[in-house]
């Protein structure tokens, strides 16, 4: 299977309110919803001021999103970094990339998410005036920074000298702000410190239009994507949802989609760990491995926190799909194809809290968990759940014969059942 990589259109292919936003050198907030270009627009800021030789640092918060985009890094050198060299651009990949809460343990302490802003200032305080000698970083970037409490922003040029964050509200799971007012908030915060601009991408360009209406209907509720229009879009696969699927089912049929599709980039998205863990094993069985000597036509990768060290070390050097892994940490990701199986289990998700206080599933996390395809999305669920209410399955509604490439291309008619 191939290897999975952030995708990074060139950069003579920004759009013009991906330029507005690339192009200032001043401290920015970068907004917009899912396949807006953030994380491009991060990505490009972040290229600058390396191939300067700046002192730089580039954050997120799912290891997921870093380990996809030190692969495409690694794969796209030449191209990206300029006059440097093997041995630098390994140094910056390996060390100028990492998760906020890693990076704190290793050089600040334990982070507290509810710390007081002071508590979160003194501590930055002291990483600078302990370990970098009063100097600050040159530059500090964060990818999906939604997920990051206001106590980091309140007090992030305490660190740097520049700092750009990109945010997306509709993407706001850690709920460490209301819903609606995530950009003015970190907006606020930075502005206090240093004069910040705010720019907004306005497109989306990596969904179809049939999956941008699915998934509106998972939240209904939210009147500013209820009132996008997906119409300027391409057209493409009608999405497929299948219900009675019992879990051999779907097994069986996430092992069809894989084996059809072998030159995609796969998602196979999951409530729960056990999921994870589960999806694994099946697929080993059928001589799929992880290892980092598995053949490539039997290769793929999964994710859940805390998974074994040793399956982890080899996905931080090579990602590779399909890929497994937890509706938390899907997101800044993207894959041709989008799986989401044993969706029976939203009700229980939807309605039980995790260690954090946190409904394991919000509505939220499937919108997002949608537009992470470019091309084609699959439903799979055993009972169907009330989140897809809206949902009115065709008479027709069967599985396909098993030769076709683009599974959904030819399931349903022309509308949309929903």
């Amino acid at each position: 299977m191939p290897d999975f990589k952030f995708s990074l259109p060139p950069i003579t292919s920004l759009y013009p309110d991906q330029h507005l936003a690339y192009h200032p050198r001043q401290s920015m907030l970068v907004t917009g919803g899912p396949g807006s270009g953030k994380t491009v627009v991060t990505i490009f800021r972040f290229l600058r001021p390396v191939r300067e030789n700046k002192d730089i640092l580039l954050f997120t918060f799912n290891r997921t999103l870093i380990y996809s985009i030190r692969g495409t890094l690694r794969d796209r050198a030449e191209e990206l970094f300029g006059t440097l060299n093997e041995e630098q651009i390994e140094k910056i990949v390996e060390t100028k990339l990492a998760t906020f809460y890693q990076w704190h343990v290793d050089n600040v302490c334990y982070f507290n998410p509810q710390v007081t802003e002071d508590v979160c200032r003194v501590n930055f305080q002291n990483y600078i005036s302990n370990k970098r000698g009063n100097i600050k970083i040159a530059e500090l970037f964060f990818d999906e920074g939604q997920d990051l409490p206001r106590s980091v922003y309140a007090n992030v040029f305490k660190l740097a000298t520049s700092v750009s964050v990109g945010a997306d509200k509709d993407q706001n799971f850690k709920g460490f702000y209301p819903s609606d007012n995530v950009e003015d908030i970190i907006l606020e915060k930075l502005n206090n410190q240093s004069p910040s601009k705010w720019q907004y991408l306005s497109g989306n360009h990596r969904n179809t239009k049939e999956i941008c209406e699915l998934a509106k209907k998972f939240v209904p509720d939210n009147l500013v994507l209820q009132g996008k229009s997906c119409n300027g879009l391409r057209s493409g696969n009608t999405p497929e949802i299948e219900l009675g699927f019992n879990t051999t089912k779907q097994l069986e049929y996430i092992l069809r989609i894989i084996t059809q599709n072998p030159n995609s980039n796969i998602g196979i998205l999951v409530h729960f760990k056990n999921k994870v863990i589960e999806l694994k094993e099946y697929l080993e069985k059928q001589g799929y491995s992880c290892a980092a000597n598995a053949a490539s036509d039997k290769s793929f990768s999964y994710y859940y926190n805390k998974m074994n060290p040793v399956d982890e070390k080899v996905m931080m050097k090579k990602l590779k799909t399909p890929f497994i892994t937890t509706y938390d940490s899907c997101k800044g990701l993207e894959f041709d194809i989008v799986i989401m199986p044993f969706f029976e289990q939203s009700n229980w998700a939807m309605t039980n809290t995790n260690d954090e206080g946190r409904y394991w599933a919000t509505r939220n996390h499937y919108y997002v968990a949608v537009t992470r395809a470019r091309n084609d999305i699959f439903i799979l669920c055993e009972d169907k759940p009330n989140v897809l209410n809206f949902y009115n399955p065709p008479q027709s509604n069967q599985i396909k014969n098993s030769n076709y490439v683009s599974p959904a291309k030819d399931f349903l008619s022309d509308d949309l059942p929903f």
